[in-house]
């Protein structure tokens, strides 16, 4: 035809194919099949209009192992990322894990995880939406905040936003959380494989809200689903080893979840371990220098959360998906269960 330039459709069509007909480094081609932002639109879109004509079709191994070699190598930084907080995080614990984690996974992927604290004077979420406008930080982390249920203001259409558990109540970011409900559902069913029956929950009322009220909700259910007896949840009124011990004996509890504050009120008391009650901790911490190792637990597997939740925001800028979306997605990894000498030991088939 007239003024139209065809091309055969070779049934193997290469990069390098690709590249002798556009002209350019077959390394060209390469990045403009892969939206490299080192290329002009002008550029990237003439080489992917070209393959297609050509009727290039990627290798599904070859680009599998591209992949691979991708994820596992340093990238350069491109741009950096924001991290929200309201609280420091030089003095270590929970807060200050999640944003080291993170910081490490987004430098993997080419990002510098930048550390912003709500509360530090002068500062309102205008002036950090300003102070990130102007740095072309496109992408939000919002990390653990010290009060839970917080509601933020809804002017977020220039950012893309991943919110690292259920800190904050609205708006609906799309989130990475623990998956708190099975991960209990899963901890009380290996109790009860022990032999388990009579099963207590101290939970206190900040970490209740904290976790949307999945905890008890799976404990609740897993009493109903066994037809086990009803215990009721304790939460803060228990806080001394005489008050712990009388509710341990009013309700005749077998084995206690709790934390390791409440590890140490049992201690405390003159109960023995495991022989007359039995203690897992409701969160063993692997990245916490103080966690009891000795103890039964189990382990959400924060760290790698805290690793995803960066994978999952990059993930989201790629797909330029800014705002608040009205179908947020969830992000959530599960946790596995870690043994120890507070529990009865796991009865083995002769």
């Amino acid at each position: 035809m007239d003024g139209v330039q065809t091309f055969e459709m070779a049934a193997n069509v290469t990069i390098k194919d690709i590249a002798q007909k556009a002209g350019v480094h077959f390394s060209t081609v390469s990045l403009a099949l892969r939206n490299d932002p080192r290329l002009s639109d002008a550029t990237r879109q003439r080489i992917q209009e070209l393959a297609v004509e050509m009727g290039y079709t990627p290798n599904a191994a070859m680009k599998a192992l591209c992949a691979y070699r991708e994820s596992n190598r340093p990238h350069p930084v491109r741009s950096g990322l924001a991290y929200l907080t309201d609280q420091p995080i030089a003095n270590g614990g929970f807060g200050e894990m999640v944003y080291r984690v993170a910081r490490e996974q987004a430098a993997r992927l080419g990002y510098n995880l930048l550390y912003f604290n709500l509360n530090e004077p002068g500062l309102t979420l205008d002036r950090l939406r300003s102070i990130w406008w102007s740095r072309g930080l496109k992408g939000v982390l919002t990390g653990t905040l010290e009060t839970p249920g917080i509601t933020l203001d809804d002017k977020w259409d220039q950012w893309i936003v991943v919110a690292f558990g259920y800190s904050i109540e609205r708006p609906n970011f799309n989130r990475a959380v623990q998956d708190y409900f099975t991960n209990m559902l899963n901890h009380l069913s290996i109790l009860r494989q022990r032999g388990y029956r009579r099963i207590g929950l101290h939970l206190l009322d900040s970490m209740g809200r904290r976790t949307h009220g999945l905890l008890q909700g799976a404990y609740l259910f897993d009493q109903a689903h066994h037809r086990s007896p009803r215990i009721a949840v304790a939460g803060d009124e228990i806080d001394t080893p005489e008050a712990l011990k009388a509710w341990i004996v009013e309700k005749r509890i077998e084995v206690l979840v709790a934390e390791a504050d409440i590890y140490d009120l049992l201690c405390k008391t003159d109960l023995k371990v495991p022989e007359e009650v039995g203690f897992s901790l409701l969160s063993w911490k692997q990245y916490d220098p103080e966690n009891p190792n000795h103890c039964a637990g189990f382990d959400m597997k924060a760290e790698v959360l805290a690793k995803n939740a960066v994978s999952f925001l990059v993930s989201q800028i790629h797909e330029n998906n800014y705002g608040i979306s009205d179908s947020p997605k969830c992000l959530t990894v599960a946790g596995h269960f870690c043994d120890g000498d507070t529990l009865r030991p796991a009865k083995t088939n002769a």
